[in-house]
């Protein structure tokens, strides 16, 4: 009987009522703290890494829309006194900048990137979006505007990013006549400096000029860092890049920044920059005299890329005086990689002298060295 009450007991317990069901937990996506900005030109450029995390670290999936919003901030007219000796940027420094809270209440959306257009948008692993607010204010005071974005998922959206200013610029047209020469020293640009703003404005502000170079055939990052430390005052520069086939775009600067502020590229220049240094001329170069041959012999050369030697056979005429009638390669396909080459061409009673150049990987080559004229004997 107190086997039955104990199983009855635990019966009982086995039944009991489920708890309640919790609500799912809604994904968040992880607000964006590295967001970009830059004029180029006309457009203000926003540049952000990729929403890819939750606010729970885990990856991020069914974005719905990245929105873009901005705010647009007039310098005030008592601030305007100064305005003929002092930068926009300095003027606009003794106006405190917005704060998050200010930003959400004076917002204005500026656009979204729906999901289905992200990957469109992409670069590399950043977003970028492309902006033309008005530059100024109606009566040509400056302003200042700034930027954030919101990730919005299927069940929530993201905070605000981090707030990022820029006070735009009447910047230059882009530079133009972009010509990129590869020499020895490196590959050689100039170009021809503009002569108006986008406004039409004649003589522009110009602060220097950026190069940028990227691979050849693929778009260029509008963010990456140019290829000088610092603005180029001159129309030319010389770039140093690896070897390659490289393209390049040059930009006005009209406030080095940050945030960068410049024209719209110039046309894309591409050169080719390859080893142009050739190797050291051999050295030792001695031709002896065989049987029905000649045979040269020289030092090796001692460079890293060194690729081989070619051989050249010059034949004299005249007998007080040798003079050259013609030269002919004797390794005209082949490179000798030897430190010697055996002529077997030759004919008795001919004067020669040879040439030998050293020829790196690059197929540059050094200078000629020359024996002495070497004559054939007739054999008795």
């Amino acid at each position: 009987m107190r086997k039955i009450a104990v199983l009855l007991l635990f019966a009982l317990a086995a039944c009991g009522k489920r708890g309640d069901p919790h609500p799912p937990v809604p994904v968040i996506p992880k607000a964006t703290t590295d967001l970009l900005v830059a004029q180029r030109g006309p457009k203000v450029l926003l540049s952000w890494g990729y929403p890819s995390l939750t606010t729970a670290g885990k990856s991020m999936t069914g974005i719905k829309r990245v929105t873009v919003w901005r705010t647009t901030e007039e310098l005030p007219v008592a601030a305007t006194s100064t305005a003929g000796t002092e930068s926009p940027a300095a003027l606009f420094a003794k106006v405190a900048p917005l704060i998050p809270v200010r930003f959400l209440k004076v917002r204005t959306k500026v656009d979204s990137i729906e999901g289905a257009k992200l990957p469109a948008a992409t670069t590399g692993a950043r977003l970028t979006y492309e902006d033309t607010p008005p530059l100024h204010a109606a009566d040509g005071r400056p302003v200042r505007l700034t930027y954030a974005v919101v990730t919005e998922g299927t069940s929530a959206n993201s905070d605000l990013s981090n707030l990022v200013p820029i006070i735009p610029l009447d910047a230059p047209v882009a530079p133009a006549a972009l010509t990129a020469t590869a020499k020895r020293e490196g590959v050689v640009l100039t170009w021809t400096a503009p002569d108006a703003t986008v406004s039409g404005a004649r003589n522009p502000a110009i602060a220097g000029y950026n190069i940028y170079r990227f691979p050849h055939g693929q778009p260029a990052d509008e963010f990456a860092a140019a290829a000088n430390a610092k603005p180029v005052t001159a129309t030319t520069y010389t770039d140093n890049p690896p070897y390659g086939q490289h393209d390049y775009f040059v930009t006005a600067v009209a406030a080095a920044g940050p945030p960068r502020i410049e024209s719209e590229p110039s046309d894309i220049a591409g050169a080719l920059f390859k080893d142009l240094v050739p190797p050291p001329p051999p050295a030792g170069l001695t031709a002896l005299v065989e049987t029905g041959a000649v045979r040269l012999v020289w030092d090796p050369v001692d460079a890293p890329d060194l690729a081989g030697y070619k051989v050249y056979r010059t034949e004299g005429s005249g007998i007080e005086q040798l003079r050259p009638v013609g030269t002919i390669p004797l390794t005209p396909v082949q490179l000798v990689t030897a430190t010697n080459y055996r002529d077997t061409g030759v004919q008795q009673g001919i004067s020669y002298y040879y040439e030998v150049v050293s020829v790196d990987k690059t197929g540059n080559e050094s200078t000629r060295v020359k024996t002495d004229w070497v004559l054939v004997p007739k054999t008795p």
